[in-house]
């Protein structure tokens, strides 16, 4: 009897960790498409998302400050993207809580990045859920 329970649990557990997390599609029916992202929004809370980050000229952002806004609203402190590129943000409830059903993350890097020393933006959205992004300079107002 302990042999099984002991392999309930392991299943158990692989089969939480094992949960992906599936895209919304973009449709015709934005109404469909809303509640996908509203569904999608409770099971992003408290997700670790990795994103990796690449500058305007195409090479990895690496061992920078980045700053981080989560569904315009701007988180107190700075990050700092890693060796490899990429930043980790928690999707904390308080984060989200800014947010409708879209997640809306706007990375900024540090100045100098674009012409006349400005910053470049890079945007995420939970629509499309891509794993990295590009800095661009045509997104400055």
């Amino acid at each position: 009897m302990r042999f099984f329970f002991i392999l309930y649990i392991f299943f158990l557990v692989n089969s939480v960790k094992a949960q992906e997390i599936e895209k919304c599609e973009e449709r015709y029916n934005s109404f469909k498409t809303s509640e996908c992202l509203k569904i999608l929004k409770r099971k992003l809370t408290n997700y670790k998302l990795s994103i990796k980050i690449y500058s305007p000229n195409n090479t990895l952002y690496k061992n920078k400050n980045i700053y981080v806004s989560i569904c315009k609203k701007s988180l107190t402190s700075h990050k700092y993207s890693g060796v490899d590129g990429s930043i980790d943000i928690k999707l904390k409830p308080k984060y989200l809580k800014n947010c409708e059903s879209l997640i809306s993350i706007d990375i900024i890097s540090e100045y100098g990045q674009c012409t006349e020393g400005k910053y470049a933006i890079a945007n995420w959205n939970s629509l499309y859920m891509e794993n990295l992004v590009y800095f661009s300079c045509s997104n400055l107002k």
